[in-house]
C-alpha cells in the first residue's frame, strides 16, 4: 500500500553525488512500482523536460564505486548506465508518470527534500560538512553516501566550550558509542572520567576490545580499584578491556596528543580532565592514525 512507503525508505535512498541530492532511476521506479525500463522510456519520451540540472547519466566511474558500496545483485544485468534525478527532475516526474501512485510518491519524496533543506539551512555545521564533502569530491574521493549518512556523520572539528557542559560530553558519549570492533585510547591524563564514559557509551554490541594507554604517574590504587570494577562489567558482556602504563621515558617525550582510535575512524582528543574542567578545547576527526599497536608494545600491562 502507498501509505506504507515511510520517509526512512525515501531517505536511504537519496544520494550526494557531484554535489547535488539526487535519486536513482531503479529506486524511483521501485517506488512507483514500475519496471526501471519502463521508467526510464518514459523519461527519454519526453526529454525536453529534464534539462541537465533535472537528470543526468552516472559516469562508469561514478557507477563502479555506486556498485561496489551496494549489494552489486540488486542492480541486476542493466546494460546502460543509471541516471540520477535532482528534486527538480523529481517535481517534473508528476507530468510524465502521472498515475495515482506516482503523485503520492512524489509528494513524499519532495518533503524528504524540503526536510533535507531544513536541516541544512538551520545548522552551520552542517553546512561545513557539506562543504567538506564537496571538497573531497573534488579532490577524487569518489565514495558516494547517502544524504543522510552525511548529515548524521559526525563532524570532522567540534569545538568545546565552558558554557556548554552537557554538550561537551555528549559529543565524546556520541563518539564512544559509533566505535566499532574496538576502541583504542591514548591519553597519558586519562582519569576516571574516561572510565564513566566508557561505561556510559560504549556500545558493547559492536566493540568487544577496548585498550587505554596512559602515562604511569596517573596510575594509582584507586583508580585501578575503579578499573578493575569496570573490567569486571565489561567481562559480563563479552568485552575485553585492557590497560597498559607508558614507561619508556621517550615514547613518554614524543606523545603528545591524545587519540580514540576505532575501526576506519581516528580523532584527536582533548584529555578527559580538561573535558570535564569545562575548559576549551576540540575534537577533530583525522586521517593520521598513530602507530598504536607499536606504542602499546612497548608499554607495561597494568593487572
Amino acid at each position: 500500500m502507498l501509505h506504507s512507503i515511510k520517509q526512512e525508505i525515501i531517505e536511504k535512498k537519496i544520494f550526494l553525488i557531484r554535489g547535488l541530492n539526487v535519486m536513482l532511476d531503479k529506486d524511483i521506479a521501485e517506488l512507483y512500482g514500475v519496471k526501471t525500463k519502463v521508467f526510464v522510456q518514459a523519461v527519454k519520451r519526453n526529454r525536453d523536460r529534464f534539462p541537465y540540472d533535472f537528470t543526468f547519466q552516472l559516469t562508469k566511474e561514478e557507477f563502479k564505486n555506486l556498485r561496489s558500496q551496494f549489494v552489486t545483485s540488486s542492480w541486476g544485468g542493466r546494460r546502460y548506465l543509471p541516471y540520477a534525478f535532482t528534486e527538480q527532475g523529481v517535481a517534473m516526474l508528476s507530468s510524465v508518470l502521472n498515475s495515482k501512485r506516482a503523485i503520492q510518491v512524489n509528494i513524499g519524496i519532495m518533503r524528504v527534500f524540503v526536510n533535507i533543506r531544513k536541516i541544512v539551512s538551520s545548522n552551520k555545521g552542517m553546512l561545513s560538512r557539506m562543504d567538506q564533502l564537496e571538497y573531497k569530491v573534488q579532490s577524487h574521493d569518489n565514495n558516494i553516501k547517502t544524504i543522510f549518512e552525511i548529515i548524521h556523520r559526525p563532524l570532522v572539528t567540534k569545538l568545546l566550550s565552558p558554557g556548554k557542559p552537557y554538550s561537551n560530553k555528549k559529543t565524546i558519549r556520541d563518539i564512544i558509542n559509533s566505535c566499532t570492533k574496538y576502541i583504542y585510547w591514548v591519553d597519558k591524563y586519562f582519569s576516571k572520567v574516561g572510565l564513566d564514559w566508557l561505561s556510559e557509551s560504549l556500545n558493547s554490541g559492536a566493540v568487544k576490545n577496548v585498550k587505554i594507554l596512559m602515562s604511569l604517574e596517573k596510575v594509582d590504587d584507586k583508580f585501578i580499584s575503579m578499573y578493575h570494577d569496570l573490567r569486571n562489567e565489561f567481562e559480563s558482556n563479552s568485552v575485553k578491556i585492557e590497560l597498559r602504563a607508558i614507561i619508556d621515558n621517550k615514547l613518554n617525550a614524543c606523545i603528545h596528543d591524545r587519540w580514540v582510535i576505532s575501526k576506519g575512524e581516528c580523532y584527536n582528543m582533548p584529555s578527559t580532565d580538561t573535558v570535564a574542567r569545562g575548559q576549551y578545547c576540540e575534537v577533530k576527526r583525522t586521517t593520521n592514525f598513530p602507530p598504536f599497536l607499536e606504542w602499546w608494545e612497548k608499554s607495561e600491562a597494568v593487572l
